[in-house]
């Protein structure tokens, strides 16, 4: 198999098994394992800190020894982290789970990217991301569909088969992954003192720079309020089910958002005035401050028809916000560091994930579910005062920068 369609399988595939073994996974969490609302957060905590902790390591073994290794390995441990994960219900079979798992997701991040680039035909790689990104989303939306239909057996059922799925596709990769075109380097752009010298100029181009700086603080926010959405938003809808079937419902809402998510980052790609930096990110300030509201309003909602809508506006406005913050540092930053100054944005939202679930969990463990998601949309507020502040600061796209449309 051409390395361009064993991409194409990957992405499509990867996608259905991740979407199969997840799409009703926190239900599982606290229904079936019976998680109490700190530890559903500590989990998810714990797979952030994991990943935050491996990314540099596993991303110099991809540069130094192999990429094709690297993926591999990847999507092995990520199987195996899905098995344990099912057929062992319990917290700690959980977070060791969600440890294996996690760096497997790590060896993964970035690798498979990079192996297409080098191995994919030059003038085939810009079609090759683009359709394996209409693939994933393809793949999602069967993903969930399966899950929905494997569930009604146990809600274990879809995580195990999400799990073998994707260390099918890691043997699969061992028979057909080639690796070429690429070799290690001598020189040190693989190692250590090398990626040193980028953060530095990262942090540089960060610290001087009051525009990043907003950026870098308010994804920070941003952070600490997502972790607790994310984990507690199923379980906070699973009173107010009263005798609906769990995994239609939720496989439904999970198919809504999916779709939805589709055709808004569609219609924005197509109407966003990349040009002008500042639009763009007091358009996300704005997107944030509905989010912030929508969460808290979602937190004190008691009612099935109140609390639903604004779980799905929620779910969409969030992903809404991931391309738009794209475009903006894109415009922001220059060649030299753009690259370094992306990867400290998402530590920085790593970062907030750690430091926000526990006190997240914490007032859900002590108060009430609702509270907490409360308290999570409370946590956004200073982002959108962040990210207003940097909007003031931008300025017109250089003419040297080339912004890609989104769509």
């Amino acid at each position: 198999m051409s390395p361009y369609r064993l991409y194409l399988l990957v992405c499509g595939l990867g996608s259905f098994a991740a979407r199969t073994a997840f799409t009703l996974n926190l239900v599982y969490q606290a229904t079936v394992v019976g998680l109490s609302p700190l530890q559903l957060v500590l989990v998810g905590t714990v797979m952030e800190g994991v990943c935050f902790v491996a990314q540099v390591p596993t991303g110099v073994i991809a540069d130094v020894v192999s990429r094709r290794l690297s993926v591999i390995v990847g999507y092995l441990l990520m199987g195996a982290g899905l098995l344990v994960w099912g057929l062992f219900p319990s917290f700690t079979a959980i977070l060791v789970a969600n440890v294996i798992w996690s760096i497997g997701a790590v060896c993964v991040d970035g690798a498979e990217e990079a192996w297409a680039a080098d191995e994919i035909e030059p003038d085939r790689v810009t079609s090759a991301f683009v359709r394996g990104g209409q693939l994933a989303q393809a793949g999602s939306l069967l993903g969930i569909l399966a899950a929905v239909g494997l569930a009604s057996f146990a809600l274990a059922v879809p995580i195990v088969a999400g799990g073998l799925v994707t260390v099918a596709l890691g043997v699969l990769l061992m028979v057909l992954m080639k690796e070429e075109r690429w070799a290690p380097s001598a020189t040190t752009h693989g190692s250590w003192r090398s990626m040193r010298r980028q953060v530095v100029t990262g942090g540089r181009a960060v610290r001087g720079s009051a525009l990043l700086a907003g950026i870098v603080a308010g994804t920070f926010f941003a952070g600490l309020s997502s972790e607790g959405f994310d984990r507690l938003s199923q379980p906070f809808l699973l009173p107010m089910l009263g005798d609906r079937p769990i995994e239609l419902v939720f496989g439904g809402l999970a198919m809504i958002a999916a779709l939805g998510s589709i055709v808004a980052t569609g219609m924005l790609g197509r109407r966003l005035d990349t040009t002008h930096p500042r639009r763009v990110g007091r358009l996300l300030a704005a997107v944030n401050a509905v989010t912030a509201a929508g969460m808290i309003a979602f937190g004190l909602s008691g009612q099935w028809w109140v609390a639903v809508p604004l779980y799905l506006l929620v779910r969409l406005l969030r992903d809404t916000a991931d391309p738009i913050m794209n475009v903006w540092l894109v415009a922001a930053t220059g060649p030299e560091s753009r690259a370094t100054v992306f990867s400290i944005q998402a530590q920085a939202d790593a970062l907030g994930q750690i430091a926000g679930g526990p006190p997240v969990g914490v007032v859900a463990q002590r108060r009430s579910l609702g509270a907490g998601l409360s308290v999570a949309g409370l946590f956004l507020l200073p982002a959108v005062a962040l990210f207003a502040l940097a909007a003031r600061r931008s300025q017109p796209v250089r003419a040297d920068v080339v912004v890609e449309p989104l769509a």
